[in-house]
């Protein structure tokens, strides 16, 4: 009798126990496969990051302003180009954008100057530029309404500040720039998925158009964290040193041309 009962015990019981067991290993089969999920992206997002690629052949340049000979005001930042050390880099626009850190008010300068010349420094454009207020990220280009860069022409680009009416008081930073042909492939990768084409240009080396993506996006939500990364291994990649650049924050007007009568 006493055997017949403990049988009947272990019917009941014995399925309630493979049962309550099944979940647990089920969770923990999805728990092992979620870590190899995130350790495949890790692995992905490590090589995607050593693949950052900006060393090139240096040319003459200025990524930072030097003391100024002036009365611009002391700050405790400088003007600064956001370039590789090279001084040079790659862009598939034919209007294609130059950011430059500016930690000056519109008070604390007379004027600020753009220049665009060709490889025998023709000027292409010279005009002085109206900025907002505030100091902050800046991008300078040429505008829409004239002709683009040629594809496989270097042209050489400056940012100019006046600290005061003298010309002599001016401070600079100037860089390069190779339009280089858009690719079938290129293209379709970065209409596939815009919000990540600073990654794509970024991969495929075009500084230019990489940098200006992702600081346009950047500026209108600095506290994203996913931007705060892709930014951090943009200025830290092969060929840049620009981890010492100030805090990126809000973006405010874009610097416009002047209008002279």
């Amino acid at each position: 009798m006493k055997s017949i009962l403990i049988i009947i015990v272990a019917y009941f019981f014995i399925p309630c126990i493979s049962i309550a067991a099944q979940p647990i290993d089920r969770q923990h089969d999805t728990s092992l496969l979620a870590r190899e999920k995130k350790n495949s992206k890790t692995t992905r997002s490590q090589d995607s990051e050593e693949s950052l690629d900006f060393s090139g052949t240096g040319r003459p340049g200025q990524q930072t302003a030097g003391e100024s000979r002036g009365s611009c005001a002391n700050t405790s930042d400088s003007l600064k180009a956001l370039m590789p050390v090279s001084h040079s880099g790659k862009t598939v626009k034919g209007h294609p954008s130059f950011w430059v850190y500016f930690p000056y008010t519109s008070q604390q300068v007379s004027k600020v100057e753009f220049i665009l010349q060709n490889e025998v420094r023709e000027d292409i454009w010279r005009s002085p530029v109206e900025l907002d207020s505030n100091p902050g990220y800046k991008n300078f280009s040429l505008p829409k309404t004239e002709p683009p860069l040629e594809i496989g022409q270097w042209y050489r680009w400056y940012v100019k500040v006046y600290c005061n009416s003298q010309v002599a008081s001016s401070q600079y930073v100037q860089g390069w720039v190779n339009r280089v042909p858009l690719t079938s492939k290129l293209y379709l990768e970065t209409q596939k998925d815009a919000q990540k084409s600073h990654l794509i240009y970024g991969s495929y080396g075009i500084w230019y158009d990489a940098i200006d993506k992702l600081l346009s996006l950047y500026q209108q939500n600095p506290c994203n964290l996913t931007l705060e990364r892709d930014w951090q291994n943009l200025t830290k990649a092969k060929g840049v040193q620009l981890e010492q650049l100030p805090k990126v924050k809000a973006s405010f007007e874009p610097v416009k041309p002047l209008t002279i009568n």
